[in-house]
Parts: structure tokens; sequence; C-alpha cells
């Protein structure tokens, strides 16, 4: 073997090596321009710190309760009107859209202001994976959201029930969709 064959070998296989090391060196800063997520990824994550909360049915909202799934989460500060309902179906959709790990997600309907039973029956028929918790016994839980003063938002929560992304009210439900299943594929249930 001749040194040309050696030096070309190196430059290959050792050249890309160096670079990478170099990249994700303190000497070196870079970081990508943008990234592939749609929402706004909450750092630090916002950890689960609550005592109990109930839900519509008198049963209690806790960690455990939530761990194990991704959650797919709605909350609202004001009454659940037509655009409210629109935005549970949509949220049961990109639930749906995830195939194969439909049964890793669960949803999450928190609203502040206490709904009426014909409300929680609508929602109960849209989806009976839709844990439901309104009025003063999800207080806890709605100020535990960063959602603004007076309006209403989606996020995502990891298996580990913390609030990991957050989307606005306008953005389309396409969006969470689309992070959703990368956060399904690049991750793994253990």
């Amino acid at each position: 073997m001749t040194k040309r064959t050696i030096v070309l070998v190196f430059i290959m296989f050792g050249l890309p090596v160096v670079i990478a090391t170099l990249m994700h060196s303190q000497w070196l800063d870079w970081q990508p321009k943008t990234t592939r997520n749609h929402g706004t990824l909450i750092q630090p994550v916002i950890e689960w710190n609550l005592a109990e909360v109930t839900d519509v049915s008198g049963n209690a909202v806790t960690k455990e309760r939530l761990a194990d799934q991704w959650q797919l989460v709605y909350h609202t500060r004001s009454v659940c009107d037509d655009r409210c309902m629109e935005n549970l179906y949509w949220l049961r959709q990109v639930r749906l859209a995830q195939d194969r790990h439909v049964p890793e997600i669960g949803l999450l309907f928190v609203s502040e202001v206490a709904l009426s039973e014909e409300t929680i029956a609508l929602v109960e028929d849209l989806s009976d994976r839709y844990v439901i918790a309104s009025g003063s016994e999800a207080k806890g839980l709605s100020d535990w959201f960063p959602t603004p003063t007076d309006g209403e938002a989606y996020y995502i929560m990891d298996p580990m029930a913390n609030i990991i992304m957050s989307y606005g009210p306008d953005q389309p439900a396409d969006d969470v969709r689309k992070d959703l299943g990368r956060l399904l594929t690049w991750t793994q249930i253990q």
C-alpha cells in the first residue's frame, strides 16, 4: 500500500469523524438555523407537580394515570363553543392519524370554565379516550398549563407527564400531527 492510498483512506473515513467532532465541540459553536418542529419546544419541560385533580367522572387525574402514554392536550380558559368542539375533533383526528401508535396516545381536555352535561356528552361522543377536567375541579391543572390568560392552546405531553410542546389556537392540527408523528417515530416507550 502506498502513502497516497493511506492518505486517501484517512481522508475518506477520518475526515468526516473529525468534522463531526468539531461541530459538536466547544471550539466551534455551530447550531442549525432551522428546526423541523412546528410547535414551540418548551425548555425546560414543565414537570408534573400537581396534587390530585378530579375529572368530570369523579376519577383522579394523576401523573400515574397519564404516564406511559403520550398525551394530546387541549386547554381553554373560556366557554367551550363550536370552535372548541372543532378543535377537539381535530385533536382526535391527530390521534387516529398515528396508525399503529394510536394505543400509545391519550387525549386530555382541560377547561377552566365548568362544562355543561350536554358539552361533556358531545366531547365523549367524539372519543371515549378523552379525560375531561373542567371548572373548579380542574383549577390546579388549568393553572399548570402556560396558556394565555384569555386563550386556548394545544400541548403535547410526554410519557412521563411533562409538557414538552405547545401550539397556538390558530395553528393547524396537521402541525401537531407531524410533530407527534416524529416523536413517536424517534422514541420508544419501554
